[in-house]
Order: C-alpha cells, then structure tokens, then sequence
C-alpha cells in the first residue's frame, strides 16, 4: 500500500518523542521542525512528565511572569510544529527507583500508547531527513528497528535510534514486569532483546539508518551492501534518518574537547590526483555537528548552546554490550 492511499487512517500512526528532562526537550524541538519542514501524513505526540506545563511561568519577579524554558518549548511543540502534547504521571525528571520512567527505559513507554495503532519513537540523537511515513506501512510486527548493519555485535542486532512500536498493554505489562527485576546496568536493549529476539522486523538501513560514525569509517561495504564507490554527498542526500553516534565523541548537544576531535575525527585520504588529499568525510562530519550547535542555540535559545563535555561510558558501553565498533 501507498502512503498516498485514500484508507490509511494515519491519526492511529504516531511519531512519538518521549521527554524527561530540558535538554531532550530541545532536541524534541529541533526534530518536530524538521518533520514540519519536510512534511508528514502521520500525527505527532510528544510524551513529557506532567509536572511540566505550558503555562507555567517564572517565579523570579524581576522575570515579570515570562514562561519557563520548558513551558516556551511545550509550546513551540503544539503551535507551531503540531505536536500533540501527552503528559504522562508516572514520568518524572529525577528518580531513584528503578521503573519504566528512568532514563535507559524510557522509550519503551511507546508499548503502553494503545490509544494509537503504531507508533514510531524517535531517539534524540536522530535527524529526520527525509519523509518517513512509509516506516509506518512496514508489515504488522510487534517491533521493528534498524538493523545494525556493520557487523554482528556480541549482543543485539538492532539499533534504537528508532522504534515501530505497536502498542499493546499486553505486551507493556511484559515488560514492566523484566524491568522490575533487571539489573541495574541493564538497559532498553536488553529488555527487547529477551523479549523480541528472532520476533523484531528489520527496518533497511537505506535509507533509514545513516550514522555519522558511518563518515569516519574506512570501509563503507556493509553499508552500502556493495562494493559500490563510497560517495559521502550522495549517501547524505538519499538518507531520510542521520543518527548521531561517535562514541567517545558526545552526543552533539554537548561538544568534545579539541583533543579528542582532532584524535576522533574522520581521517583525510589520499586523492586519485597525485599529491591531493580528499578530506570531503571530515568536512561533512564537522558541518553535520557545527549545523546541529547553530540550530539548536537558534531554536532553543542561548542557554541551550553546545558546551565542551566529556562524555561517561553508560552501562552499555562499560560492560561492552551491545557495543559495535564504528570506526574501522
């Protein structure tokens, strides 16, 4: 079936981004603009922690009742990039119990969004590219992800830069129930991991799982599923999904130190000319991230703007689970 179908109820297909703190809900910001400025038939909610509100305002008197950073953003979501807004109780910005809400489970929510038929949850480190309606046509599945497409890792084979979830309480009781007894280095993978492995639809990583880690590779044949010359324009260009993962680069609301973008950044080649070098990976890699400060401090505001930050190993990366090395 065609996106273009006149019987495809697209207010049941949701793309869902789910919030638990400011920094996020920038990011949320940045995507449903660039989902606005490409264009959707399907809706758009925004999940976020019911303490936070659209009206709420400044306490400081000097700030003469002027809206909060979150409540400008909540706001900028709903009128102008559409959003619908679906504060959830249960979410909250700090926690110490473990549950569904904390951070490493936090897009599993999706499962319990029954009120919609698929939903399609976004990561924060995603950049929509192109239209992707067409992921909701994908055939029934209870999951589908990108599959991790440069080798297979010593855990899971699929990425979570982007969930097809159908909801089901059913299923979401499953897994609150591993949640509640997993332990506490465990994460989102490793719960659909035990529950959906051999049960998970590959969503093709042409041209839905483009990674910038991709631009700092040597060989580029698993991507392209070919021997095919690498050519990082045009891979850029037929992309609709950019995820941005260069561990131990940081994510890009926050910026390495000098040393260890000089250390990380893609390497120059040697050009078909004689005594040319070919630096086109490591121009586009930098734009990718010098376009992503500009835009977020030009959305979000100036506190907002991307600072030097070393990145932590999480769990994931600690134990080596789940970890593909992106860089050979």
């Amino acid at each position: 079936m065609s996106v273009e179908s006149r019987w495809i109820k697209w207010d049941n297909k949701q793309y869902i981004q789910i919030v638990a703190d400011e920094e996020k809900l920038c990011s949320a910001v940045l995507t449903w603009h660039d989902i606005e400025s490409i264009g959707s038939r399907a809706r758009r909610t925004l999940v976020y922690p019911s303490a936070w509100s659209p009206d709420e305002v400044e306490t400081d008197p000097a700030l003469n009742n002027t809206l909060t950073r979150k409540a400008h953003l909540l706001r900028e979501a709903r009128d102008k990039y559409v959003a619908r807004l679906h504060p959830i109780d249960s979410l909250k910005e700090t926690v110490t119990e473990r549950g569904i809400w904390t951070d490493q489970y936090i897009k599993l929510i999706a499962f319990n969004l029954t009120q919609f038929s698929r939903v399609l949850v976004l990561d924060s480190a995603s950049q929509p590219r192109g239209n992707l309606d067409a992921v909701f046509l994908l055939p029934k599945a209870k999951l589908a992800m990108p599959w991790v497409y440069w080798g297979e890792p010593t855990g899971w084979a699929f990425s979570n830069q982007m969930m097809l979830v159908t909801p089901s309480a059913t299923e979401f009781a499953k897994i609150q129930a591993e949640i509640e007894k997993a332990d506490p280095d465990q994460y989102d993978l490793t719960i659909v991991e035990k529950l959906y492995k051999g049960k998970t639809l590959k969503i093709p990583q042409r041209p839905y799982h483009l990674m910038t880690g991709e631009f700092r590779r040597q060989d580029h044949s698993k991507y392209l599923g070919s021997s095919k010359k690498w050519d990082p324009e045009d891979a850029l260009h037929k992309s609709k999904m950019l995820h941005f993962s260069d561990w131990p680069i940081p994510r890009p609301w926050d910026s390495a130190p000098q040393a260890m973008l000089n250390k990380h950044m893609p390497k120059c080649l040697k050009s078909e000319w004689f005594g040319a070098t070919n630096c086109k990976d490591r121009m586009m890699w930098m734009q990718l991230y010098a376009d992503y400060a500009a835009k977020r401090k030009g959305f979000c505001g100036s506190h907002f703007e991307v600072k030097v930050r070393d990145q932590e190993a999480d769990a994931m990366l600690r134990h080596g689970r789940f970890f593909h090395d992106e860089a050979t």
